[in-house]
């Protein structure tokens, strides 16, 4: 028997090439090791490389972010006229079950750990059910990840998960429509999983590629003392990793000195604006950016490279608190950001309900879903007209990312890591510099309904004769839009639901504070009925 688990990608950048920076897709090693041992499995993320369209599953796991729906229902559509059973788990399957079930065989609501063996059983004795509905999250049952199907798909392919979620609250965070939890493991279990997925990748990678790991987690410091714990568990490995975490994880000296002596030099922290009105909207109350300067400097005296990505929002910025970026950036020292993108009300989040409950509509005129990637504008600009909030992002595009930007940050860094002899974050900056994944093109429109289509939209090698009608073809293949011609939200899209209670329950029934009680019902896609 053969499983295939395929991570689809529809390019943000709009340039079609992959994405294969550090940060990866890491469900698919994880679907794997709930997996029987003797079944064949192979993992495919489309950010790396495309799938052999010859290859024949009897199973097929398919996953992605809200923006590669289409393309995930594509590779369904593909797979089942070849006979293939076809799975669909993720954030937009569990909070819009409704609408994703007439292209899959399996739709899984919440986590896999729970839900992936008894997917697997039903399968092989000829009863799969329409809908899984994971069980509360159980650290003792997250197994050692199969990171070894994937070492030739990584930069850094010793990498795992150590927590699950966020206890943030940020409006604009599709966790939060999620439903807001938090869960961490025993430490000595992911040291374990460490020196297994060492034992892994041995003889695979360069031998250097086993002292270097990434932890993809949402939030790795959701919980200050389990961090400490961890740290200290991390330090008798001798090995250096990074991690994603928020700003108050930072601003806290005691646990960057843990950080630091537990091997943690590279962290994403996400400082997202300079703005406090603008924190403020997002619901950001774990940033204080009175103190970025000092918290970016502590950092790095500790031999923590911080990286951060910024976010323009069109609620509250204008164009002069837009073109004061680039002074920001050098006052705390920051420089250059990952990267710079559009706040994105992702449906299901608060902030897309606040935007679509707006009597004006708030939304741009014929989105699609694919354009809710951050880097195609969907929100109407309350201060700005959307021209000049288009033009002034792509100055600060300009600005930025220049060479004499970066250069400006090396030597800023590398002296004060080099001084320490903090060689790793050092080389890491280094990298950061010299790779372009911020490098936009900047003939787009950057507005959803007339921004560039991906070029990547539909490489699946789909013709006229795999569709039974042509309502069928529209359903797969034409792309998914949320908003109509006025901006107005589409129904179906004011009808998801909440997954996780602040305990990490299960907690399905629809949420009242998520939920627009007057929707009307959710309507089928035309080909319902055609694709199933």
């Amino acid at each position: 028997m053969r499983v295939g688990i395929i991570v689809g990608f529809l390019s943000h950048h709009r340039r079609g090439h992959h994405l294969r920076g550090v940060v990866q897709p890491q469900v698919g090693p994880l679907i794997a090791a709930l997996l029987p041992s003797d079944v064949e499995v192979e993992v495919i993320n489309e950010t790396w490389k495309e799938p052999d369209w010859s290859r024949h599953y009897d199973l097929l796991f398919l996953s992605g972010l809200h923006p590669d729906f289409d393309k995930v229902r594509q590779i369904s559509h593909y797979w089942r006229l070849r006979g293939t059973k076809t799975v669909y788990g993720g954030i937009l399957p569990s909070t819009y079950p409704e609408m994703c079930e007439p292209f899959f065989d399996a739709v899984v609501i919440g986590d896999p750990e729970s839900t992936v063996p008894r997917i697997f059983e039903d399968f092989v004795a000829g009863r799969l059910q329409k809908v899984y509905i994971s069980g509360p999250y159980d650290p003792n049952s997250v197994p050692i990840p199969r990171i070894d199907l994937i070492a030739d798909q990584q930069v850094i392919p010793l990498a795992m998960e150590a927590t699950r979620g966020c206890p943030f609250l940020c409006e604009f965070c599709a966790l939060t429509g999620l439903g807001t939890r938090f869960h961490t493991r025993p430490p000595e279990l992911i040291v374990r999983d460490v020196k297994a997925g060492q034992r892994m990748l041995r003889g695979r990678v360069p031998w250097y590629k086993l002292k270097w790991a990434s932890f993809f987690d949402n939030n790795i410091g959701g919980h200050l003392p389990w961090l400490k714990e961890f740290c200290a568990a991390m330090k008798p490995l001798g090995i250096k990793w990074g991690a994603a975490a928020t700003f108050n994880v930072v601003a806290n000296l005691d646990i960057v000195k843990h950080l630091s002596a537990g091997g943690c030099r590279y962290l994403f922290v996400g400082l997202e604006s300079f703005s406090q009105e603008s924190l403020t909207d997002m619901n950001k109350v774990q940033n204080a950016i009175e103190n970025t300067r000092e918290v970016l400097d502590q950092c790095r005296e500790h031999g923590i490279l911080i990286c951060s990505g910024l976010m323009l929002n069109p609620m509250v910025d204008t164009r002069e608190s837009m073109l004061a970026i680039p002074r920001h950036l050098h006052e705390c020292g920051l420089h250059v950001p990952s990267f710079i993108s559009f706040e994105s009300p992702i449906p299901g989040t608060p902030h897309f309900y606040r935007l679509a409950a707006q009597e004006d509509p708030a939304i741009l005129p014929n989105a699609y879903l694919r354009d809710f990637t951050g880097y195609t504008l969907v929100t109407k600009p309350q201060r700005e007209t959307v021209d000049t909030f288009i033009d002034t992002f792509k100055t600060l595009i300009r600005v930025i990312y220049s060479r004499r930007s970066r250069m400006r940050k090396l030597v800023d860094d590398l002296p004060r890591f080099m001084r320490h002899g903090y060689w790793i974050p050092a080389l890491s900056d280094l990298f950061d510099m010299v790779d372009a994944t911020w490098d936009l093109d900047l003939r787009r429109t950057f507005v959803a309904g007339t921004d560039a289509e991906p070029p990547n939209a539909y490489v699946t090698p789909l013709s006229g004769s795999d569709f039974k009608s042509d309502s069928e073809r529209r359903a797969v293949m034409e792309p998914a839009l949320v908003s109509g011609p006025r901006g107005e939200v589409l129904p179906q899209w004011l009808r998801s639901q909440r997954v996780f209670d602040k305990h990490g329950q299960i907690a399905i029934q629809p949420s009242p504070k998520f939920v627009n009680p007057i929707a009307p019902p959710l309507p089928q896609p035309p080909s319902a009925s055609a694709s199933l």
